[in-house]
């Protein structure tokens, strides 16, 4: 069953664009994909600089001239956390940044709101000692 509305996407900042449910899954355009992820839609498959990834024989990955953002994701190496209930979709940092930052013991910037709304990077305090808390109401 298909519904269509505005997917939230949360990567580096919070954005809604329009697209559509399909059992589950969230189904963006080929145009927001690049917005997304930096990756374009082409003939030869999903490309960004020199290297392309084959998806024509990816099982569900288009419905009707939409993408489904999850199977894009992973195949671009973001994990996905996706949520038709909320129609949300969390995608992650890529995967070589990630381990990278675990063996080099080295945080990658993020910018997050503080208690008083004011958007707030990591990097702000560059050199000196942090303590981040972060709790869930659920």
């Amino acid at each position: 069953m298909q519904k269509s509305s505005d997917i939230t996407i949360l990567t580096d900042s919070a954005i809604q664009i329009p697209g559509h449910w399909t059992n589950g899954e969230p189904y963006i355009t080929a145009e927001e994909i690049k917005e997304v992820l930096g990756w374009e839609v082409k003939p030869e498959g999903l490309c960004k600089e020199d290297a392309c990834i084959p998806i024509n024989e990816e099982k569900d990955i288009e419905d009707q001239g939409h993408y489904n953002l999850r199977q894009i994701a992973n195949l671009t190496g973001h994990p996905a956390l996706v949520s038709s209930e909320t129609q949300t979709v969390a995608i992650g940092q890529l995967s070589a940044l990630r381990t990278s930052a675990l063996r080099d013991k080295v945080a990658p910037d993020f910018k997050l709101p503080d208690i008083d709304g004011v958007d707030r990077a990591l990097s702000d305090w560059a050199g000196k000692k942090r303590l981040l808390v972060a709790f869930s109401s659920w």
